[in-house]
């Protein structure tokens, strides 16, 4: 475990009343014109390290709280942090289509996340599928997506794969 003060992901996963240990919380010791520190930022960066080792499928709701709480964090300045590069991964990874939503969100924090997290996690699920998915849904982030891809070129289904397992393979060193 990277943290013993951080408890082991049974405890995570067997309540999910527990998860709001994990929410982003802005420090009280914030002043203002200073960047927002996060309470649970460290508590929440070690439980993604734990799970970077040990995910599974019933981990995917949970990977979605997570990333939410670090886009919530990422919103509030202009950062790229480890842990939100780890959790976009980690949602990805799980490939379940409505997740695009969760990513595009992460993606849109702030500049640095727009341009530093890298856009094949978007696509995890197919490239096909996630565009023709995000087309006929009316969740409200619909068009920003769209207005993307259409200016954008498409990976394909074997750069996103290859891109999943570089990224992997980075957060592994």
């Amino acid at each position: 475990m990277s943290d013993p003060s951080t408890p082991e992901l049974v405890w995570w996963r067997d309540d999910r009343q527990r998860w709001d240990a994990l929410a982003f919380v802005p420090s009280p010791d914030d002043a203002p014109g200073d960047s927002v520190k996060d309470v649970h930022a460290e508590a929440r960066a070690a439980v993604l390290q734990l799970l970077f080792a040990d995910c599974g499928e019933a981990d995917a709701d949970f990977l979605v709280y997570l990333l939410a709480q670090e886009t919530l964090m990422h919103q509030t300045g202009w950062a790229l942090t480890d842990s939100m590069r780890l959790a976009a991964l980690l949602v990805a990874e799980r490939r379940r289509l409505p997740d695009v939503f969760a990513l595009w969100n992460a993606k849109n924090a702030n500049f640095d996340t727009m341009f530093g997290l890298d856009s094949e996690l978007l696509f995890a699920a197919g490239v096909d599928q996630t565009v023709a998915f995000v087309e006929a849904s009316d969740d409200p982030v619909r068009d920003g997506f769209m207005r993307y891809v259409s200016g954008t070129s498409l990976p394909s289904n074997a750069e996103v794969r290859a891109r999943m397992a570089g990224l992997r393979d980075y957060h592994t060193a």
